[in-house]
């Protein structure tokens, strides 16, 4: 059994690479059918996601940063390898027109600020698994239902750095957030979850702030970020 667990990390990780390679496959499949590169972007997060759902079960977490590695090769092939296919992946996972407060940020890897904001949930994970689980959750899911909520544009707010996001949006966050670093805590710790509600709802408000001010796509790691010092601090 210790002899099959020794090999259990190796294989989750090809396994997930397996996977990354059908993430790229699809976003240009989908991108050469006239699917916006902007839909195409969040949609990517929530697949991620089942990546996410596999760290707990990674024995040594530092294995996790293998996978990691794989996902900055492929937006690092995508940024500067001349063939076609890649040429229309870093169109498909750069290119905005939804956003007119988006930055031009060509000059950086495609799908940066997601690999970013992932690198801070590791971090995170490394230093205190059960926090880096839940935000690397909010980051995949919570985020994503807040940006297609807020694509039904009723009750925008109006905030400077995103005039495009809603009430909806926030309140969704706030509540997806909440639930997941309760759940991230739960799996870990076995803690039932109506004593942690009040410290992940202020977690996740302070989440939902920081991705009204914070400019352009910024607004993902420095989410990780605030959220991850907040959980700290509480």
């Amino acid at each position: 059994m210790s002899a099959l667990a020794s090999y259990s990390d190796p294989i989750l990780s090809v396994l997930i690479m397996a996977g990354f390679a059908q993430l790229v496959w699809f976003s240009v499949m989908l991108f050469r059918r006239g699917v916006p590169a902007s839909a195409i972007q969040h949609a990517a997060p929530p697949i991620l996601g089942i990546w996410i759902l596999l760290w707990p079960v990674y024995n040594d977490s530092r294995w996790l940063w293998l996978a990691w590695s794989a996902f900055i090769l492929i937006t690092i092939l995508a940024r500067f390898y001349a063939h076609p296919f890649w040429k229309q992946l870093r169109i498909a996972w750069t290119a905005r027109t939804d956003d007119p407060t988006y930055q031009n940020t060509s000059n950086l890897l495609p799908m940066f600020h997601l690999s970013l904001a992932l690198f801070v949930a590791g971090f995170w994970f490394q230093a205190i698994p059960e926090f880096g689980f839940g935000l690397a959750l909010c980051l995949c899911l919570a985020m994503p239902a807040a940006y297609w909520l807020d694509r039904t544009e009723h009750l925008k707010l109006g905030f400077p750095a995103h005039p495009e996001q809603t009430l909806a949006g926030h309140i969704v966050f706030i509540i997806a957030s909440a639930l997941l670093l309760c759940w991230a805590l739960h799996v870990y710790h076995g803690t039932p979850w109506q004593p942690l509600l009040i410290a992940t709802v202020i977690t996740a408000m302070v989440g939902s702030s920081i991705r009204a001010i914070s400019p352009g796509e910024w607004h993902l790691p420095a989410t990780m970020l605030g959220m991850g010092v907040t959980m700290w601090l509480l």
